[in-house]
């Protein structure tokens, strides 16, 4: 989700129960881009602070104006390591490494200023934007062989490991914590909306988290003198097998708090699908990333019609972030998300890899389709503004998202969707290990 706390938006209501939120080869340097992944790279270069580097993460939404949240800025890196622009990267990654003010309770605040002077706007520390901080060092460490980032990949890992649940007697055993205890001194610091009748971040497990865990967890644990990863990696497989499994459904709960939370995230089922694969899922359930695949299209999906600022309308089919089902509650029609589609489609392109290196090829052609055919669909909400194309946080404004946030403001436009957008028509896909990826631009 990281929506790790994360992306902005404005609290709601505590939601539900908790309302958190193939042979491949190496990226090649110097593919001539489309015109589409240019247009999104052309946002991505002019929508940011000059000084920092740091992406502006919604535009035209007065609230958070000159904000950029952690996990934005996160895969803003990432997608300029898929660009091939590791010194963009850099800046953003350099940031928070130099940055005394946005380091708190062991990792990184939620959000800042990306123009000077630089101050916190979020002071919460959650370990999902924490992870994807971390996701994108190890990638730019991997991209420029530079030790520097290694090192913070591993620190923030090892602050990670520290949210673990250890005690093999919980039903928590193996989860990661949506954040650490905060400061007693500071009234409700750590809870959600800053509240405190609401749980505590530490209270929380999350799948997604979980997720980004073992991710990032598998890749450290390969490099030298980083073999304690190991154990984190395999605890968090553990974990999703055992507490996060939804056998009834053939699909992931949403987390954990005090029991099961069956909320529907869309999230986490395509990142489950990008992270551990078609291999690793069937250890939890024999086809169980094709099931996964199936109960998220079939009960997110969504074909809406989406109003451009200018006027204009389009019709579009693509992903909600919960499920049909939720949308009684939540009071809100379906909507479509570019970034969680953009998710889909690196989640099919996932498939469609692990199946013909199966030789399976039949299933690697139908899931290439499927990625093909919802790029198309959310390309079709891209707004063209001066030789740049940049998507909404959603086709509403100002509505729950279903996992603790509202949508921006209508009329806005949102950089994780840009990057997602970077991401998914490049084929670079963060939650995969650095030598398992096409590239395709």
């Amino acid at each position: 989700m990281n929506i790790q706390g994360r992306k902005l938006l404005a609290p709601i209501l505590f939601l539900i129960l908790f309302g958190l939120p193939a042979v491949v080869q190496p990226q090649t340097k110097n593919i001539p881009r489309s015109s589409r992944v240019q247009g999104l790279a052309n946002w991505l270069l002019s929508h940011r602070g000059n000084g920092s580097g740091l992406p502006f993460s919604h535009v035209g939404d007065e609230r958070f104006k000159g904000w950029c949240f952690t996990y934005d800025a996160a895969v803003a890196a990432l997608a300029f390591i898929a660009l091939d622009q590791p010194g963009e990267a850099k800046r953003i990654i350099d940031f928070y490494i130099t940055t005394a003010g946005t380091h708190r309770l062991g990792g990184i605040i939620e959000a800042v200023l990306a123009v000077p002077g630089y101050g916190g706007k979020d002071w919460s520390v959650r370990t999902g934007a924490n992870i994807w901080l971390g996701l994108a060092s190890y990638h730019l460490y991997k991209s420029t062989n530079d030790e520097k980032y290694l090192t913070f990949a591993a620190q923030i890992a090892d602050f990670a490991l520290g949210l673990q649940d250890r005690d093999a007697t919980r039903l928590t055993y193996g989860g990661i914590k949506l954040g650490p205890p905060g400061n007693t001194a500071i009234n409700a610091d750590q809870h959600f909306g800053y509240d405190s009748d609401l749980p505590g971040l530490e209270q929380i497990f999350s799948t997604e988290i979980c997720i980004d865990g073992f991710a990032l967890f598998n890749m450290l644990q390969s490099e030298p003198g980083m073999k304690r990863f190991k154990r984190g990696r395999d605890l968090c497989l553990l974990w999703l097998k055992k507490a996060a499994w939804n056998p009834g459904q053939h699909r992931l709960n949403r987390g954990f708090h005090e029991k099961p939370d069956p909320a529907v995230a869309t999230d986490v089922h395509a990142w489950g699908i990008s992270a551990l694969g078609v291999a690793r899922l069937s250890e939890i359930e024999i086809g169980a990333a094709e099931r996964m695949i199936r109960f998220v299209e079939e009960n997110c999906q969504s074909r809406v019609s989406y109003r451009f600022p200018d006027g204009r309308t389009v019709t579009v089919n693509g992903f909600d972030f919960v499920d049909h089902g939720a949308l009684t509650h939540l009071k809100r029609p379906p909507v479509v998300s570019p970034e969680w589609t953009f998710q889909m489609a690196n989640a099919y392109r996932r498939l469609s890899d692990d199946f013909q290196a199966m030789g399976e090829k039949k299933k690697a052609r139908l899931y290439a389709q499927k990625r093909k055919n919802l790029l198309t669909q959310v390309m079709a909400m891209a707004s063209a503004q001066d030789n740049a194309l940049g998507f909404p946080y959603a086709t509403l404004g100002d509505v729950p998202v279903g996992h603790e946030y509202n949508t921006p403001a209508q009329g806005s436009f949102s950089m994780i969707g840009v990057t997602y957008g970077i991401l998914a028509l490049t084929g670079y896909d963060p939650l995969r290990s650095p030598g398992e990826r096409r590239t395709s631009r």
